[in-house]
């Protein structure tokens, strides 16, 4: 760990202050008494209470208080911590614009100086839902505050205790993600008023390196050495007191005002200029770690473009992408996992730059600070800001739409997501949208992807003909791992760290994450996996370098591929099984909180990927029904609609028709409980099922799901007039034509009219489709499917 360097200016709108019980302690309480510290509060109970102070801690003499109707805990607080009057240099220091604040105190300092200076931000308790985008300069306290107690919740709002306590109300509240997100982000953090009994530094922080060079704790001249070697992982001593800390406030300058896009904090910015420096060719170790575990370096691309000396320039798809975006103020770029999206982001940029736009890409996870914003607007000009996420896309874009000038937005999507989501694309991406297809791979390509195998040194029997069958790179690139030396190569050097328990689990978490599409920062993998993700990759960094990209606050791996091949071939059932468990529970959590955490759940829920996720172990079956019945016992998780779909299809996967019915009967149940909550799935895969159950009771006289069948194909043909959800609707359709083959005889004479006129609709909906979708959707043999239903109908009944 490399420390923070002493500051030589103090960026107060880009920094955070982190404040401990030390830095309240000079204030005055409307007791007349200075707001106590440390185990000051334990014996302030202790006397109310008439006992010894250290026979007991403190959360046991808090519970003993709020249990004596003589003696009130609640009351006792508000005195001790409602501020009267504050010391100079605390309104010195809260003086300055901070980005946000964040306490372990109940107190209302901040709030105080606040109001006294008739300030109308906004501060936040732990429990508070976290606002959607949250005011610069808010203050939120992690052990909750006084001002939100009350006789009834003191005890739930006031945390009391320790490590423990902390962890439990804060790791799992919206406000974790927040905080990690600021540190990753800020120019600095000062944590003012910890000390060694404070046990909350390593139960918030992280070891990260990036974090720790920009952390500072504000100590006494007299640093106690325990203290320091126990914050060592997570930044430096700052000393001087807070009243040094104060004249830092007073004398250190703040830094210029910068207009050079390379001072943006929340975006990259691709300079053409600075990332063609390198003046050697890329070497065969890199093309090799770029192919096998996804080892990108964006500079080492734009060095060699147009040349195909680092990885396949496609070019010819970059113009093409380049010209549509001309035309359009949004460009989706959509690819099937592992086509190249990402590789494909910085080619376009590199083209883009040539044209005279100014690139800038979103860095993870990132919040846009507001300044940064400013430099935007001071730098002007033709501006192209990049996603490589498209919920971080459609949280963004409303706030950089307002910027003057030629601004475009660039924005990776996965296929899949594009096709059910394009409603929601056209009406939140700024207008007008164009898209490109990076699916398939040229024969120039081919050529291309051959030649890099042969300077990197991988050979492949029979190259060509190989690679010649492949439809895309993903296809390609999981050809490779079947090499032998690739194979050898990756069981050499990753089975001695999978030895590590903490590693390992780090490990099977960030995988599945990004095998789904979904980022893993760390704040997400310590609450799913209960353990430091820095830490435990630290120690094993000269190999996991290679697939982890530890930057922005992530624990990224690189290709969701490689991810792929290990999840399938490297980890066990019982890894996979026992993490995907916990994401879930984790994420179920959160998902109000950001679009990913849904995005995680209706992924990683889903008993397909489940399936090909498991698919090499026979009992594959039996471990996902014990998944989901671990599952079903979760409050949050049994509320979901989605969870009983995917269990429905599980057990019609496994042949029990009934149960799955029963299971999507529970689905529509609490869908019914979900405000907004659109049926569409449940509604395509509940025809497929009923005409499935039909078709297999021939001879047992009515159709007694008739109606529902019926209502669930007029609902499938509103869903064809939908762009967003024609693909999945269509494709039911396939279920009809055996239906009728079995059940004909035994439908009533009105029930055969009705299901004649509704196939008639049917077909003009799809005959309403362009050739292009019909197509690709195969709706043309659906058609005929439907036709051939028809006429046995109509058949039967003139008999």
């Amino acid at each position: 760990m490399v420390p923070a360097a002493p500051p030589t200016e103090l960026d107060a709108r880009g920094s955070i202050l982190f404040l401990g019980s030390g830095f309240s302690r000079a204030a005055t309480n409307i007791r007349g008494s200075n707001l106590p510290i440390g185990e000051e509060l334990r014996d302030e109970f202790a006397r109310h209470l008439h006992v010894d102070p250290g026979k007991y801690d403190l959360k046991t003499l808090a519970d003993e208080m709020a249990s004596r109707t003589k003696t009130s805990l609640y009351q006792t607080l508000y005195r001790l911590f409602t501020v009267d009057q504050l010391h100079e240099y605390q309104r010195e220091i809260l003086g300055l614009p901070w980005h946000r604040i964040y306490t372990t105190n109940y107190d209302d300092t901040v709030e105080f100086f606040r109001a006294d200076r008739r300030s109308n931000k906004m501060s936040y308790s732990y429990d508070d839902e976290r606002p959607k985008k949250l005011p610069i300069g808010a203050v939120i306290h992690l052990h909750g505050t006084i001002r939100n107690a009350t006789e009834d919740n003191v005890l739930q709002q006031i945390v009391l205790n320790e490590r423990s306590y902390v962890r439990q109300h804060f790791e799992k509240s919206s406000w974790y993600d927040e905080f990690n997100r600021d540190l990753n982000f800020c120019t600095a953090c000062y944590f003012i008023g910890y000390s060694l009994s404070d046990y909350h530094i390593s139960a918030l922080l992280m070891e990260n390196p990036d974090t720790c060079r920009k952390t500072y704790f504000v100590n006494e001249e007299e640093v106690d050495e325990i203290f320091c070697n126990r914050i060592k992982p997570y930044g430096a001593i700052l000393p001087g007191g807070i009243d040094g800390f104060a004249e830092l406030c007073r004398t250190l300058p703040s830094p210029e005002s910068i207009s050079s896009p390379h001072s943006i904090k929340s975006f990259q910015y691709l300079d053409p200029q600075e990332d063609r420096l390198a003046r050697s060719s890329p070497t065969a170790l890199e093309i090799q770690n770029l192919i096998m575990y996804g080892t990108f370096n964006h500079r080492r691309c734009i060095d060699t473009l147009p040349k195909d000396d680092y990885v396949v320039p496609r070019q010819d798809l970059a113009k093409e992408a380049a010209d549509r975006l001309e035309n359009a103020r949004s460009l989706l770029v959509h690819a099937r996992i592992g086509n190249g999206k990402s590789i494909f982001l910085y080619i376009l940029g590199h083209m883009l730059s040539q044209r005279g736009y100014r690139c800038f890409f979103l860095r993870g996870n990132a919040p846009v600070i507001p300044r940064d914003v400013e430099i935007l607007k001071e730098i002007g000009g033709k501006l192209v800001i990049v996603f490589d996420s498209y919920d971080s896309a459609i949280e963004i874009t409303s706030i950089l739409s307002d910027l003057t000038g030629d601004i475009k937005f660039v924005v990776a999507v996965r296929t899949s997501v594009q096709e059910v989501r394009l409603h929601e694309i056209y009406r939140r991406l700024p207008a007008p949208v164009d898209r490109v297809d990076l699916n398939g791979i040229s024969r120039e390509d081919i050529s291309c992807f051959g030649n890099l195998l042969k300077n990197s040194g991988i050979s492949v029997r029979n190259l060509k003909k190989t690679i010649s069958r492949c439809v895309d790179f993903r296809d390609v690139v999981v050809t490779l791992y079947n090499n032998e030396y690739i194979r050898s190569r990756i069981e050499e050097e990753f089975a001695p760290l999978l030895k590590d328990r903490e590693f390992r689990r780090v490990f099977v978490a960030s995988q599945l994450l990004t095998w789904i599409g979904q980022h893993a920062d760390a704040a997400f993998i310590r609450g799913v996996t209960d353990c430091d993700g820095y830490a435990a990759i630290t120690k094993h960094r000269d190999i996991a370098g290679d697939i982890f990209a530890l930057d922005d606050g992530r624990l990224q791996v690189r290709s969701p591929i490689f991810s792929e091949y290990l999840i399938q071939n490297h980890l066990t059932a019982e890894d996979i099984v026992g993490c995907v468990h916990a994401i879930l529970v984790e994420a179920v959590k959160r998902r109000g909180i950001e679009r990913r955490y849904q995005a995680i759940l209706s992924s990683l829920m889903r008993y397909s990927t489940l399936n090909r996720a498991l698919h090499a172990d026979p009992d594959r079956m039996i471990l996902i029904e014990r998944l989901f019945e671990r599952l079903r016992r979760d409050v949050d998780v049994q509320k979901m609609p989605l969870f009983w779909l995917q269990y429905s299809i599980l057990m019609t996967d496994r042949g029990d028709l009934k149960v799955a019915e029963t299971f999507i009967d529970t689905a529509y149940s609490y869908a019914e409980q979900s405000d907004g909550f659109h049926t569409f799935q449940i509604d395509t895969y509940a025809l497929g099922l009923f005409l499935q159950i039909e078709q297999r009771s021939a001879g047992a006289g009515s159709v007694t799901r008739f109606d529902r069948i019926i209502e669930k194909v007029e609902r499938v043909r509103y869903m064809i007039g939908e762009e967003s959800r024609r693909f999945h609707a269509v494709d039911v359709l396939r279920n009809i034509e055996p239906f009728v083959s079995s059940r004909v005889a035994e439908l009533s004479r009105g029930e055969k009219m009705s299901l004649v006129q509704h196939l008639h609709l049917l077909d003009q909906e799809l005959g309403g489709l362009s050739r292009e979708e019909r197509s690709s959707m195969g709706a043309d043999a659906i058609r005929a499917s439907l036709s051939k239903a028809r006429r046995l109908i109509v058949e039967v009944d003139s008999r």
